[in-house]
Order: structure tokens, then sequence, then C-alpha cells
């Protein structure tokens, strides 16, 4: 019986159009477009926003790092950042490590 079915698939696919053998590969040609367009673009949408964060710190910002730690950025390098994080604390860190830029936080 199951040899039946799998001569009767073969049988079915070689009497097709010419382009039936195209359209067997058609789902896999098509799921490059749809993960460029959900996963790549995006990410390099964010990555493109992240280093124009980076490249914009400027001494006074509150960042917070990838280890969450929060601070003030005293200075900034070609490569590095000196955070602030308590009064007389400075630390030196990579630039890449700053997530995000922190709003301004009013004092009471």
């Amino acid at each position: 019986m199951f040899m039946m079915l799998s001569l009767a698939f073969a049988a079915g696919e070689s009497s097709g159009s010419p382009l039936g053998g195209l359209w067997s590969f058609l789902p896999i040609i098509l799921i490059f477009p749809i993960f460029y367009f959900l996963v790549i673009m995006p990410q390099q949408k964010t990555r493109k926003k992240h280093q124009a964060m980076i490249d914009n710190l400027k001494s006074g910002d509150r960042v917070v790092t990838s280890s969450g730690i929060i601070g003030t950025v005293v200075n900034v390098d070609k490569d590095a950042i000196v955070l602030q994080v308590a009064p007389n604390v400075k630390i030196r860190m990579v630039k890449g490590s700053v997530s995000e830029l922190k709003a301004e936080e009013k004092e009471s």
C-alpha cells in the first residue's frame, strides 16, 4: 500500500507544469525575505539607534550601563567614559556598556 502511494505521488509530481519543481522550493525561497523584514531589519535599526546614542554621549548625561550601574558621565574619551556613581566615586567604563540614557530626575 505504501509503495503504491509513493509511486502515485512521484507520478503526480512529474506530470505537472514545467515549473513544478520550482513550486516546491517557493516556500523556502520566501522564507529569506520574511526573515529579513521580521528579524534582521529591526535588529539593524536598534543597533544604529544605540550607536547614535553612544556617539552623542556628553558630560553631564545620566546613563544606565548594561550591568545596571546608574551614573553621571564626567568625561568622554574615544573608547571609554568616566562615570560618577557616588560622591568622590568615579569608574571608567567602555562606551559600549551604556545601555540607555536615564531621564533627568527632579530632586526634592
